[in-house]
């Protein structure tokens, strides 16, 4: 039985809810890496006995790894609408590697596909800023669908104004709620880690004199005095 426009709604709320939790998390993970770069960088100076702490913006050999990490929807990109054309006759969009998906997910795939496919952003009014999000949302869709992730790619779906038919109202609020409620949970952790809790206390001196000892111990590093770490956590902060 087809949606009605107040289920389609009410489904694109939560997918905005869904969408801008997202920016959230993302730009928390970046902020969190930062924070703990720095801490590294202090336990650095302590092994090494250094008074003067290096620029924080010089990155530790054991963080690099995850400061490589991309987020195309950290990328800016600017410009102005196209020109609309006439699409031609493209032919439609193969459905992916994987296991066996249920008929609604084929669907869904197709739709998104002809909507986000790169060979048909140029025929449809969009802005430089909308052809780069569905690019995205082009390749995200693929890989969730050989990867199962049928939550995550029903919110694309409704992003892009692919609605499914096939499966209830209640079935697909649920899950994406259970979407929305997973980016939630992990905002939580970040807000929890030792990382976040040093860069969001920086005016607390005992806080972050008791992170680094606990990150000395889990690295099997003996603490210097209090003294010592005072002066360089000190240091740091006038850096």
């Amino acid at each position: 039985m087809p949606l009605s426009k107040r289920q389609k709604r009410r489904l694109l709320e939560v997918s905005k809810m869904i969408e801008s939790s997202i920016v959230v998390r993302d730009d928390m993970e970046e902020i969190q890496l930062e924070y703990a770069a720095e801490i590294e960088e202090v336990i650095k100076m302590i092994k090494n006995k250094d008074v003067k702490p290096k620029l924080i913006g010089e990155a530790s050999t054991e963080m690099a790894p995850y400061e490589e990490k991309a987020r195309s929807d950290s990328k800016k990109t600017q410009g102005s609408t196209n020109e609309h054309q006439s699409e031609p006759n493209l032919e439609p969009p193969e459905i992916p590697e994987g296991p066996e998906a249920p008929e609604w997910a084929k669907k869904l795939w197709k739709g998104i596909a002809k909507k986000c496919h790169p060979d048909r952003l140029s025929f449809q009014e969009l802005t430089a800023i909308q052809i780069a999000r569905r690019q995205t949302w082009f390749l995200e869709a693929r890989s969730l669908y050989e990867n199962r992730s049928w939550n995550k790619l029903l919110h694309i779906g409704v992003q892009v104004e692919e609605y499914v038919d096939d499966l209830s109202a209640s079935q697909q609020l649920g899950m994406l709620n259970e979407e929305y409620a997973g980016i939630t949970q992990k905002v939580e952790d970040i807000q929890k880690s030792l990382a976040w809790k040093w860069g969001t206390n920086w005016d607390n001196l005992e806080m972050r004199l008791r992170i680094v000892e606990v990150c000395l111990r889990a690295k099997g590093v003996t603490p210097p005095s209090r003294i010592d770490m005072i002066n360089i956590l000190v240091n740091l902060e006038v850096d």
